[in-house]
């Protein structure tokens, strides 16, 4: 196989938008390379977002507050589209105090060590008068990708669950042209169109999509097999029986068998969080699940 040899060069850059030229490739991998990275940065490169919010004399969303202009849906709509930089990977909460008449800005937050907003110039609402107040909390969580409000659910009164897209990439798009190297004229080259958020930059996020989608390749050269640990292999003629023996509602086995879990060995090894992580299935539902598998001995923390 020959060894491929092509440059990454910035060629434009404004703010967070910039076109990133890849170049020469090899007839068709233009397609191939550019398709691939497109869709794991849109996708699965890690970021930061509000997953939740707590404001003061509001015990739900769909209701209005004294003294602020905009009703508590609009501040929402407002709240997730302000972009964060979130070092480590675990949730911070982020304070906003503010008083007297005048504009809220993300810049009003009061972000602890860990945590910066990188568009401190977006609006989240207004207040109306010298005498009016609003406080709030906001929950700055890591993750991949877009998460549902449902994904986030919680109990406790007055915390308001957000839908979050995580992704530091805001838009990515690619074409791919014609190139020449001395007389070879078939060459290819990917031009990408990328747009940040701020806590990246678009090569970085070339760069970070490449060395994931190498993980993957990986795996098909030389595949590591997770390894079961001994204190949970079992002889239980239960494990081998079908998700269906937990008489769950017919959306909920579907969900579970899309997600990898058609046996109960398969719950063995896993943990709530795993579960979690299974598409259309919330923190409710997810609790459902493990209640049954406990009627069936099997723990899942």
């Amino acid at each position: 196989m020959k060894q491929p040899s092509f440059t990454i060069n910035v060629a434009k850059q404004d703010g967070n938008t910039a076109q990133v030229h890849i170049e020469p490739l090899e007839k068709g991998f233009g397609h191939t390379l550019g398709n691939a990275l497109r869709r794991i940065m849109l996708t699965d490169l890690p970021g930061a977002a509000a997953s939740h919010v707590q404001i003061d004399g509001v015990n739900h969303q769909f209701t209005t507050l004294g003294g602020l202009q905009q009703n508590i849906v609009d501040f929402i709509l407002n709240l997730k589209q302000v972009r964060f930089q979130l070092e480590g990977d675990q949730p911070i909460a982020v304070k906003l105090n503010k008083k007297g008449q005048g504009e809220i800005t993300a810049a009003d937050f009061d972000c602890p060590t860990g945590v910066k907003v990188t568009n401190p110039e977006h609006v989240l609402g207004s207040l109306t008068s010298d005498k009016s107040k609003f406080n709030a909390v906001i929950t700055v969580a890591p993750g991949t990708g877009y998460a549902p409000a449902e994904e986030h659910a919680t109990k406790e009164i007055g915390v308001i669950p957000l839908d979050a897209s995580f992704s530091p990439v805001i838009h990515a798009a690619y074409t791919v042209e014609a190139t020449r190297v001395g007389r070879r004229t078939d060459l290819d080259k990917i031009i990408f169109d990328i747009e940040t958020d701020g806590s990246i930059t678009a090569q970085a996020a070339i760069e970070e999509s490449a060395r994931i989608l190498l993980a993957y390749l990986n795996q098909i050269i030389d595949p590591v097999i997770a390894e079961v640990p001994a204190a949970v292999i079992s002889t239980n003629p239960l494990l081998d029986q079908s998700v269906e023996e937990l008489e769950l509602p017919t959306r909920i086995t579907n969900a579970l068998k899309k997600g990898g879990f058609k046996k109960l060995s398969d719950f063995s090894v896993a943990t709530k969080s795993d579960l979690m992580k299974v598409k259309n299935l919330g923190e409710k539902t997810v609790n459902e699940i493990i209640d049954s598998l406990k009627n069936k001995g099997i723990k899942v923390e």
